[in-house]
This record gives C-alpha cells, sequence and structure tokens, in this order.
C-alpha cells in the first residue's frame, strides 16, 4: 500500500489538472463570445443610473486606456458567471469518486444550489439594489452646494460587480446552513434557538460588507434573514420527510 501512495496521489493531481484545463478553457471559450457582446453588457450594467442617463448625463473617463480596461473587466465578470457551473460541475466530478453514499446526495443538490442562489443574489443586486442604492447617493447632489455627480465608468463599474458579488455570496447562506445540518456540524433545534445571535451576525456582516450606507446594509440583511428562516423550514421538512420514510420502511 505504501508503495502505491504517490502512485495515487499523482493520479488525482493528473485529473485535478486535466479539470482545471478544462475550466480554464471553457472560460476562455466564454471570454471570447461574451466580447463580442461587450457593448450591450456594459449597458446591462449602467441600467441602474438609466434616470440619471436620461437627463442627458453620461459616464466619463479620464485616462487613456479606461475604457478599453473597462470592457475587458466587464467581459471577465461575465464569462465568470457563466463559467461558473461548469466550474463547480468539474469540481464536483472530482470530488465523487471519494464521498459516501449520503455525502454524494446531500452534496449533488448543494452544487446545483450554488449557482441558483448567487445567479439569484447577482439578479436581486442589479434589479433592486443597485437603483435604490444610486438614487440615494445622488440625491445629496443639489443647489445649495456646489456638488454635480458626474460618474466615472470604472469605479462604476468596479462598485456594481463589487455590490453583485457581494450579494451572490450572501444569498448562499441557505447552501451553508444546509450543509453544516447535513452532515451533523450543526443541530436544526441550535438554529432555532440561536435566532436572535444570528441575526445581530447578518446585520453586522451585512454592515462591514456592503458600501457604508443603511440602505445597501438592510437590503443584504434583510434577504438573508429571511432566507434562514427558509432555511430552517427546509431542513426540518426534509429531516421529517426522512424519518417518515424510514418509519415505514421499517414497519
Amino acid at each position: 500500500m505504501l508503495v502505491d501512495q504517490p502512485k495515487a496521489i499523482y493520479v488525482h493531481l493528473t485529473e485535478l489538472r486535466n479539470r482545471l484545463v478544462k475550466v480554464a478553457l471553457c472560460f476562455v471559450v466564454f471570454f471570447i463570445a461574451c466580447y463580442g457582446f461587450s457593448v450591450k453588457l456594459q449597458n446591462i450594467f449602467i441600467q441602474p443610473l438609466s434616470p440619471l442617463l436620461k437627463q442627458g448625463r453620461s459616464l466619463v473617463y479620464t485616462s487613456l486606456p479606461e475604457a478599453f480596461f473597462s470592457e475587458i473587466n466587464v467581459t471577465l465578470f461575465a464569462s465568470l458567471l457563466l463559467a461558473f457551473p461548469f466550474f463547480l460541475m468539474q469540481t464536483w466530478l472530482f470530488l465523487r469518486p471519494g464521498l459516501f453514499k449520503a455525502e454524494r446526495q446531500v452534496l449533488r443538490g448543494v452544487m446545483v444550489c450554488i449557482p441558483a442562489l448567487f445567479y439569484m443574489g447577482v439578479a436581486f443586486a442589479q434589479l433592486v439594489v443597485l437603483p435604490r442604492a444610486f438614487s440615494f447617493f445622488i440625491s445629496f447632489e443639489h443647489k445649495d452646494l456646489p456638488l454635480y455627480f458626474l460618474p466615472k465608468l470604472s469605479d462604476y463599474i468596479s462598485f456594481s460587480q463589487r455590490l453583485m458579488f457581494v450579494f451572490g455570496f450572501g444569498f448562499e447562506l441557505p447552501v451553508i446552513l444546509f450543509t453544516l445540518v447535513s452532515f451533523g456540524l450543526l443541530s436544526l433545534q441550535k438554529l432555532k434557538s440561536s435566532w436572535r445571535m444570528v441575526i445581530f451576525i447578518l446585520c453586522a456582516i451585512s454592515a462591514v460588507i456592503t458600501p457604508p450606507d443603511a440602505l445597501s446594509m438592510m437590503a443584504l440583511a434583510i434577504p438573508m434573514i429571511v432566507l434562514y428562516g427558509v432555511t430552517i423550514l427546509v431542513i426540518q421538512c426534509s429531516q421529517a420527510r426522512t424519518k417518515n420514510h424510514k418509519e415505514s420502511y421499517y414497519a
């Protein structure tokens, strides 16, 4: 067994390398495809600023390569979103042979839910949070002070992408809790009894990772709290269904 161990490690490393190469090739394909739609992708990004743009204003760039790099940035972001499920699939295929049957059943559903919830978070940030956040920030422009909002392209895109990633990862809370409970690292009763502490922690996390305004913080904290409650219900129903299945099986 000791003689075969280095060979087994080499086989696993070779498989890991091959799967990472496949992910990289998939990303390159998506990047090339998305670059042809880079203008449309940028239009989607600046959609939350449409009330401002309808006033005759526009985004500006202050350095020669800024517009080009912003275009590349948007294309990279879209390519990452599209390649994310393929990356998870390759991760699942790499881990599956070393998992027990019960672990495979849990992680199979988890791998499906991760991209779905992430896309939900990104869409929520783009369609709900960003328009309201920009309306809030633009409201500080008024006639009493010589303040005139002139959004810079690279700053706007970086801010939008950061907020989308934050909401995408924030919406992964159900997956994290369900996985912890499924593997016995956390109990359902603990989730129920610690709801006050969990709400406080979620609000604190939202305050740290979102921009420094109450609107963005609450926009992330409230959905996460709702998802926390929904996760408890899903786990409770899942455990009850599993218990009933076992009782009927042994009856």
